[in-house]
């Protein structure tokens, strides 16, 4: 049965935070928790995969001299894309001949650390903010929005009608692990003081891979989300979203997340 651990803590020690992150972009998250001295639970329940075609992709890319604007809206966005046009045989460093947006702070430097600069960076790091920092500047322009398989629609819709012509190639889809449901049965059952969800693909997947009695177990413990869309999703589940940042990033996560503990 899970137990209320967090009922005389005072402090984020030896907390038990799930980390539901891709494994390969869970090491940042788990690093800043053990800094606070939380006991991090990696239990990732997403990985992402190659898109189901890179036909449209490719094609993207063998017209990048016509695009006026590249938005990237992901760490993840930036590998894939990026990688596909190694792949192609094109250097990233050409990317300065057009605007680049990056999200948030963290796709930016995912973008220096190939080479390239952002120019553009939104002050709400979410596809809300590349909205509202781009709709006045693209009617007549070019635009290229390498997506998630899953990606809402908000930007090239918006985009759309603020007159531009948006090309959104899916560039990278994603999907549970392997044995990802038994690992989580297990730690559920071993007793959680906080979930985090740091996408709505996390949460998605984290609820379709319990059975009725983990579900109702995970229920039970406090979430924290790293931003209004991914609380959304987490409510609409059922889950109880007590934390959530102002900014959308790792960071303000994890300090939302001490201060949770220290306010207990």
């Amino acid at each position: 049965m899970l137990t209320k651990r967090t009922s005389e803590k005072t402090s984020p020690a030896g907390q038990k935070v799930l980390v539901t992150r891709a494994g390969d972009q869970a090491k940042a998250l788990t690093a800043a928790l053990s800094e606070i001295g939380v006991d991090p639970v990696v239990v990732p329940t997403i990985e992402i995969i190659p898109p189901a075609s890179f036909v449209e992709l490719d094609r993207a890319i063998a017209e990048l001299d016509q695009v006026d604007y590249l938005i990237l809206t992901s760490v993840n966005a930036v590998n894939a894309f990026l990688d596909r046009m190694v792949a192609q045989g094109r250097n990233p460093r050409t990317l300065s001949a057009m605007q680049t947006v990056a999200v948030g702070p963290k796709s930016a430097e995912a973008l220096v650390e190939r080479g390239v600069t952002a120019d553009l960076i939104p002050q709400d790091y979410r596809a809300e903010g590349v909205v509202a920092l781009l709709k006045d500047r693209v009617s007549g322009k070019r635009l290229l929005y390498p997506k998630a398989a899953l990606a809402r629609d908000l930007i090239p819709a918006e985009l759309t009608a603020a007159g531009a012509k948006v090309i959104a190639p899916v560039a990278y889809a994603s999907a549970p692990p392997a044995d990802t449901a038994k690992k989580l049965q297990h730690v559920l059952t071993e007793g959680l003081d906080l979930l985090t969800f740091t996408a709505s693909s996390t949460v998605q997947n984290f609820v379709a891979l319990l059975d009725n009695e983990s579900r109702a177990l995970a229920k039970r413990v406090p979430v924290a989300s790293i931003g209004p869309l991914t609380s959304e999703t987490a409510r609409k589940f059922g889950f109880n979203v007590t934390v959530e940042p102002k900014k959308s990033t790792l960071e303000e996560l994890v300090k939302a997340i001490r201060n949770y503990f220290e306010q207990l």
